[in-house]
């Protein structure tokens, strides 16, 4: 720690390392081949604190983790179903295939950021830019073995998290702070995000599907091979699972491995693994597709899970819109539209199965007639709007006399991290539920003043009324400044935990035009379909789904860190490191389906995450139709395409 960054770097620059150079391995493949350098030593890779990861998805998973067999492997999964042998001894058609894609930072406009003080009795708080106040609270709790009561975080506006902004630079923050016993501020620079930050894993999906020729899949044998990086912590288990996410396949081999390199750690990238595992798998469908000589959507209808399916860890599947999403696809011009020249067309799905972790909420009344909604839940997809309007549908007062306050962790009530899209599916349910406390109070002093029963009252714009005598009517103003002066303030507390995540599931159909000379991929047109349950705000809805389109088409053509040989990070600046701007986005199309969940708040269901999966592996399967080749490595920069295209010209 020091006054100005100045003197930190000036320092830095006086303290002698003596290094020993040691093996490096950085392909994940090779770190797990028997015989390989053992990486850690220490045991840090067992025993692992997967809670930031059940944030993500609810724990889908979790508990099918196994102790790790091979070298360098911190976690390992296996998933089965029926008899995969037979499955492709019945197959008419089997295809095959490995595909990699790069590591992925989450691209968040603005740095890891944080202020720790520690007073005279030894409290600490925090200022930081997290997605989850509580669960950094917690965190730091475990690490400094503190009682939770003694510290403080307050989450400030965020400037994007994306899965990315929870813990990092905490921990080192409050410990700087105390040892300097002086306030300290951390702030990460770009190229030490880029470097040290968590982005999502590189990965490797080695996949085998087969079918019938009338088109039904048959049998799934894979695995996914995830690079961890120094520390565990990459999400392979889930993304195992969603392999078999998507559709009805009666026979399953699957296998994920999380292997240790010689890396920065990694972590949550807007539903970490699926976009992943969705290109491998889709590319493979539309290869099945086309072996049957089937429209590539029909096919997909023929198979898409439903409700009562279940994933391969055992999950029954509620209510879901995925044919409802394939189906809006089927209908849509751009599907049956004519194709330029070097122009192609495809189609992929993907699904998440978001979180469900505990929320609860405050909702008070005030005298002049307005309420406000208290949580502890940060704001980053416009969720402060939508508890607004759930509080006023509740209520049954206009949008205008909400207000929302996000509170820290010492005033607020709990709430879950802003993570697994799972803010107003779990959340929503508080809020009401405190709302309408807050509403059973108002009418039940109503009924004292009006000498009625609370049956025969009715709300209208924030004012109560005997049914059938709307003279007879007294405003929710008056009633809470006259409980103050009787019974007490009018308070409402609401308390929730979902029975079980309510998955989403997203289709993308992409438009693509290929420069055979140069490999230049440009994107002519994305259209995302999401099901959402109920779009509460539709708005915020829609662009949730334009976001998550265009950081998938980012991950599938544009962005990759790049590792050098000895593992430091070679292009650690936005100049080197791409990611899409404006002149790169094409129009992009979101539609809305709504199949409500029966567990969501007026039928929501997780909205933020499903929508990143399709992209990617919509556009490699429309450079495919445009080429009729196939990619198997992302992002497909067009030195990849130009190389692919060149050895599959010399190939016939």
């Amino acid at each position: 720690a020091a006054e100005t960054k100045e003197i930190a770097e000036e320092a830095l620059g006086l303290i002698e390392v003596e290094y020993e150079p040691l093996p490096v391995l950085l392909d994940p493949v090779e770190a797990m081949k028997p015989g390989a350098y053992q990486i850690r030593h220490d045991g840090a890779e067992h025993g692992v604190d997967r809670s930031e990861a059940a944030i993500h998805t609810g724990g889908v998973g979790l508990e099918a983790e196994q102790e790790a067999t091979l070298p360098n492997v911190a976690s390992q999964v296996h998933f089965t179903r029926g008899d995969v042998v037979q499955g492709f001894a019945e197959a008419d058609y089997i295809v095959e295939g490995t595909f990699r894609v790069g590591t992925v930072h989450q691209g968040y406009l603005e740095p890891h950021a944080a202020i720790a003080h520690w007073d005279a009795a030894g409290n600490v708080t925090v200022w930081a830019t997290t997605q989850g106040q509580f669960f950094m609270r917690d965190m730091l709790a475990r690490l400094l073995r503190m009682p939770i009561a003694k510290i403080r975080v307050i989450g400030t506006e965020i400037g994007g998290g994306f899965g990315g902004k929870f813990g990092l630079i905490l921990a080192l923050t409050v410990l700087l702070a105390r040892k300097a016993r002086r306030p300290v501020k951390l702030v990460l620079s770009r190229s030490e995000e880029l470097i040290a930050g968590t982005p999502a894993p590189y990965t490797v999906v080695e996949l085998k599907l087969g079918c019938t020729k009338d088109g039904r899949l048959t049998a799934m044998q894979g695995r996914v091979i995830m690079d961890t990086g120094a520390f565990p912590g990459a999400p392979m288990t889930i993304a195992t699972i969603l392999l078999a996410g998507s559709y009805r396949i009666p026979n399953l081999d699957l296998y994920g491995y999380e292997v240790l390199t010689n890396k920065a750690s990694v972590g949550a990238y807007r539903a970490p693994g699926a976009p992943e595992v969705a290109f491998a798998v889709e590319a493979l469908v539309d290869e099945l597709a086309k072996k049957c000589g089937m429209d590539p959507i029909r096919f997909r209808l023929l198979n898409a899970v439903e409700e009562g399916d279940k994933w391969p860890n055992g999950q029954v599947l509620p209510p879901i819109g995925l044919k409802e999403c394939l189906q809006r696809l089927l209908e849509h011009p751009d599907w049956t539209a004519p194709l330029g020249p070097n122009e192609g067309k495809g189609v992929a799905v993907g699904a998440w199965p978001g979180g469900a972790g505990g929320a609860s909420a405050v909702v008070r009344a005030n005298p002049d007639g307005t309420f406000t909604v208290l949580t502890g839940a940060v704001n980053l997809t416009g969720t402060t709007t939508a508890f607004a309007q759930i509080a006023a549908e509740e209520l049954g007062v206009p949008i205008e006399r909400i207000q929302v306050v996000q509170g820290d962790t010492s005033e607020a009530p709990v709430s879950p991290a802003s993570g697994g899209s799972q803010i107003t599916y779990t959340m929503g349910h508080a809020v009401s539920l405190a709302a309408r406390e807050v509403r059973q109070q108002l009418l039940a002093q109503a009924a004292r003043a009006l000498e009625v029963a609370v049956e025969d009252l009715e709300v209208e714009n924030g004012v109560v009324r005997v049914k059938g005598v709307p003279s007879r009517r007294i405003s929710y103003a008056k009633l809470a400044d006259q409980a103050a002066a009787t019974v007490g303030p009018i308070v409402g507390h609401g308390s929730h935990k979902p029975p079980r995540s309510a998955p989403g599931y997203a289709a993308c159909l992409a438009r693509v035009r290929v420069d055979p000379e140069t490999g230049q991929v440009k994107v002519l047109k994305l259209v995302g379909v999401q099901d959402v349950g109920r779009a509460i705000n539709p708005l915020a809805v829609e662009g949730q789904i334009q976001g998550g389109t265009v950081q998938g088409m980012g991950m599938a053509l544009l962005e990759e860190i790049v590792y050098g040989p000895d593992g430091r990070v070679l292009n650690p600046s936005l100049l080197d490191y791409r990611m899409a701007t404006c002149a790169d986005v094409p129009t992009v199309e979101a539609q809305i389906v709504e199949v409500p969940s029966p567990t969501g708040p007026y039928g929501a269901r997780i909205v933020g995450e499903p929508s990143i999966v399709p992209p990617g592996a919509a556009i490699a399967n429309a450079i495919a139709d445009a080429t009729g080749v196939r990619l198997t490595e992302f992002p497909a920069t067009p030195e990849r395409v130009f190389w692919a295209l060149r050895r599959a010209g010399a190939a016939g």
